[in-house]
């Protein structure tokens, strides 16, 4: 076999609206033109959000979704505009909140962590730094 990239993750979500504009109005994804849950990054990876009336699971931040992005700071800074609140959070799982994004973000593994509306976390991860820093890009 010849795994060759990762096509999409899907969530189950219970407000697809508010999902929807939380994933493209403040992540940047685009809407896809003829089906309405899915959205893309424009960069290979599509994100299926499928609607459901049944209680969600509990969520917890080892279940989570990392978007590779250019720079963590400006990303940072994006989030704290955007009103949100974001933290780094070490293997231990201690938590950081960020409220500033000029510093190193070196806390915890140097990542970016957030919550959806819906509890979901994401992980935001600039390549070759932070605990990724050390993995060459055999590992992606």
């Amino acid at each position: 076999m010849n795994l060759q990239g990762v096509h999409h993750a899907a969530l189950a979500v219970a407000d697809m609206a508010k999902m929807t504009a939380f994933y493209r109005d403040t992540l940047g994804m685009q809407g896809h033109p003829t089906k309405h849950n899915w959205l893309g990054s424009g960069h290979g990876f599509s994100l299926h959000l499928m609607p459901t009336d049944k209680p969600l699971a509990p969520r917890d931040s080892s279940r989570h979704i990392a978007f590779q992005v250019e720079n963590l700071n400006d990303c940072c800074h994006h989030m704290l505009e955007k009103g949100l609140r974001p933290y780094q959070m070490s293997l231990s799982m201690e938590v950081f909140w960020l409220t500033d994004s000029k510093g190193p973000l070196g806390q915890g593994i140097g990542t970016i962590f957030l919550e959806d509306p819906e509890g979901n976390t994401l992980e935001f991860v600039e390549r070759h730094r932070g605990l990724f820093a050390d993995y060459d890009d055999g590992l992606d």
